[in-house]
């Protein structure tokens, strides 16, 4: 059953409201106010959705002065402007007020509700990217790794990041592609605007074309309102398309059109709808073979393939585990109130020579679980699974003991001087006289433990 929402309209015009509520009867639940006091204590006492708001109002009431003071108390509140006398000065500074939306007066039941609809959904956007913002900056480095491999992803995320082409991020699942396309939307001129993403093998089939495009009310059976779609709700941002090789034939080609055209169709539309979106899609299949088979569209891929980034798995670029290891230990250790935990050097080894079928992924997993287990301040083999230590060569006999503490001491280097780059956004000059070596001797230890600089340089 579709949620009525309730509108706030507010106008000093008693039969203007007593005949627009008769109008949206059944579609809102309408509450009204004719000046900004019985409006302010309605939002004070009710839960209300959105606000409907006139510019001029009883008892010499500016429906801007309202606006202002709506805004700066609930800055996420969506107020829509609406006038009978509209003009290009007050709608500007509505806008620049915070106002949502600048119509005329009394709109079409349709037509409100696909925009109270619209409204309500790009403020949960919105918090939702707060929220991811505020993640992002918590655990910022999230994409680690000083291997060549992800230091061309590292240069693929720059070089892209500014443009708005098509990516395609291929990778095994649990390689970070949901991360790789964030980071490239956080890094573009869209990083204000939503970031929507779409897992397309975790939709019913039967409903993935109106979650991607919407419907109009009526359409199908259970069409009791107008639904937007994640295009919609995407435009002028970013939508993400995961697991893209799940989409059957018919949404292929919706989607090829939404690409080509940047314009969609809702279902039971009759016209189509102009969308400005990025569109980044990632997938774990091959669709290349999928496009020989005939189970993917030739075209399609060209125009999802537009800028290709590929993830290596976690097996492919093992000498970046002990910085996973460092950056998860301490983003769990402080949650799990553990903020000094540690890895022994028998148990880093077993993850060294670990395949990790589940890549970066299960690694985060397996930590997690890890200081859980630890009753003291570091992790030790048997805090690891059993089959990653069943799968391991012994390593904790006396003649290699030297060679775990050898490569222990140059992981604690390259953390060290990992974190620090990290830190000084890679300027050798500075890093350098933080860590209170000079500079050359800073590119030798880089050149020694495979520290490739970021930019292509690599130490020596």
């Amino acid at each position: 059953m579709e949620q009525i929402r309730t509108l706030l309209v507010v106008d000093s015009d008693a039969l203007f409201l007593e005949s627009f509520r008769s109008s949206l009867e059944g579609a809102f639940n309408v509450l009204s106010a004719q000046t900004e006091a019985e409006a302010l204590d309605l939002l004070a006492r009710k839960k209300i959705d959105v606000m409907l708001l006139e510019l001029v109002l009883g008892e010499g009431g500016n429906g801007l002065d309202v606006l202002k003071r709506v805004k700066e108390s609930m800055p996420d509140f969506p107020v829509v402007i609406h006038t009978g006398q509209p003009s290009v000065e007050s709608a500007v500074e509505a806008m620049r007020l915070g106002a949502y939306h600048y119509i005329s007066k009394a709109p079409k039941v349709e037509e409100l509700n696909s925009l109270v609809e619209k409204a309500l959904a790009e403020r949960e956007l919105k918090r939702d990217y707060e929220l991811l913002r505020e993640e992002v900056q918590r655990v910022s480095g999230s994409m680690v790794g000083m291997s060549s491999s992800m230091q061309r992803v590292y240069e693929s995320v720059q070089r892209v990041s500014m443009t708005d082409v098509t990516v395609l991020i291929t990778g095994e699942s649990g390689t970070g592609k949901e991360l790789v396309a964030r980071e490239i939307h956080a890094a573009s001129k869209r990083s204000q605007r939503v970031f929507v993403t779409v897992n397309c093998a975790s939709l019913v089939k039967e409903l993935i074309e109106s979650e991607l495009f919407g419907h109009q009310k009526g359409s199908f059976t259970g069409a009791s309102a107008t639904k937007l779609g994640k295009f919609e709700l995407a435009d002028g941002g970013t939508i993400f398309l995961d697991e893209i090789a799940e989409l059957d034939v018919h949404l292929q080609v919706k989607l090829l059109r939404a690409l080509q055209e940047k314009e969609i169709d809702r279902i039971g539309g009759t016209s189509p709808i102009p969308v400005d979106v990025r569109v980044l899609a990632a997938t774990n299949r091959d669709l290349n073979v999928m496009t020989e088979r005939g189970s993917f569209r030739t075209d399609l891929f060209y125009r999802l393939n537009v800028y290709p980034i590929h993830l290596p798995p976690l097996r492919e670029h093992r000498e970046d585990i002990p910085l996973l290891v460092d950056h998860f230990l301490r983003r769990f250790g402080a949650s799990l109130n553990k903020p000094s935990i540690t890895v022994r050097p028998q148990a880093l080894e077993l993850m060294m020579q670990y395949d990790w079928p589940g890549n970066v992924r299960e690694l985060e997993n397996i930590l997690q679980r890890a200081i859980l287990l630890s009753p003291g301040a570091s992790i030790e083999p048997e805090h690891l699974p059993k089959e990653m230590v069943d799968s391991s060569i012994p390593v904790v006999d006396g003649e290699s003991l030297p060679v775990i503490e050898r490569e222990a001491r140059d992981t604690a280097a390259r953390v060290a001087i990992y974190r620090t780059l990290e830190r000084t956004g890679w300027n050798i000059k500075e890093s350098a006289k933080l860590l209170g070596v000079p500079e050359k001797t800073l590119y030798d230890k880089c050149s020694r433990l495979g520290i490739r600089l970021r930019g292509g340089q690599v130490g020596g």
